[in-house]
């Protein structure tokens, strides 16, 4: 099944829901920064998570989403617009300590940025992270910082045949607006208290995003009014990694200069390698 993000809103109840499918698309960024088992998981369940997120956004922009950890792995990060597009990152030096392992996390803080159209910061908000489930960490979230009634649900599972393949990676919202009545709040979360497990909508190869939204649904009638097909995308560029470098420090920048050797710099996030020149840094640097 292709990947899919699904949105949709209750026809007489005040209640959004929003499902995100993204086991292809973090096939595709896994495989780039050769994750595997856990790293591999954790990422896909960021990405998740930030896509929820960027949903909700009322204005064009992006929503950096970040978990600083204690341990094997420093931190996880997922970048995402409400376009769909997506990219996400584990520093590659925790990525090969920890390999195929399972490595040993102590949560820290969720960082949670959202930026406009002109990658100009919007809000920024931090919350502590309790979990390492991402589901958890997220409905906090909502309800610290965005003063939401929400629940989430996110979950990402590892093929049995190949440490570096996910079989699935689902995400759910679902939101109550601000004049959602108690009774409304009590109905959902009583659905949401008996949704099955999400691995259980995993069936044959396929999962299930569209039984799941019936089930989140409970009584309600619901439309769906827009569905997105998310992709892979960082807008990284030879132009802004030399714009980057030519922020360094007039001393560095000599010493560049005078060793006369090319730089190699590869992107954190789709792991595209740029070779730049000493010379185009300081011509960078004049304009």
């Amino acid at each position: 099944m292709s990947d899919i993000i699904i949105r949709a809103t209750g026809t007489h109840a005040p209640l959004r829901f929003v499902l995100a499918s993204i086991k292809n698309i973090m096939n595709e960024i896994g495989e780039k920064h050769e994750a595997k088992n856990f790293a591999l998981k954790f990422m896909a369940e960021t990405a998740a998570a930030s896509l929820l997120l960027s949903s909700g956004l009322k204005f064009p922009g992006t929503v950096n989403l970040r978990m600083d950890m204690d341990g094997d792995l420093r931190l996880v990060q997922a970048d995402s617009t409400p376009q769909g597009l997506l990219r996400a990152m584990i520093p590659q030096d925790d990525l090969q300590r920890i390999g195929a392992n399972e490595p040993l996390l102590i949560p820290q803080k969720l960082t949670v940025i959202k930026l406009n159209e002109k990658a100009q910061r919007v809000k920024e908000s931090i919350v502590e992270a309790s979990s390492v489930q991402m589901g958890v960490n997220l409905t906090a979230y909502l309800h610290q910082s965005e003063q939401t009634k929400s629940a989430a649900g996110i979950l990402a599972g590892i093929s049995e045949e190949n440490s570096s393949k996910l079989d699935f990676a689902i995400g759910f919202l679902v939101e109550a607006y601000p004049e959602a009545g108690v009774k409304d709040l009590e109905i959902m979360d009583a659905v949401i208290r008996n949704l099955p497990n999400l691995r259980d909508f995993y069936n044959g190869g396929e999962y299930k995003i569209r039984d799941l939204l019936d089930d989140l649904r409970g009584p309600y009638n619901i439309e769906v009014v827009k569905e997105i097909t998310p992709q892979a995308y960082c807008p990284c560029s030879q132009e802004r990694v030399i714009a980057s470098l030519s922020s360094l420090h007039e001393c560095e920048k000599r010493d560049l200069m005078q060793k006369g050797e090319n730089l190699e710099v590869i992107c954190d996030f789709c792991r595209t390698r740029y070779e730049v020149s000493p010379h185009s840094i300081f011509k960078s640097a004049k304009l």
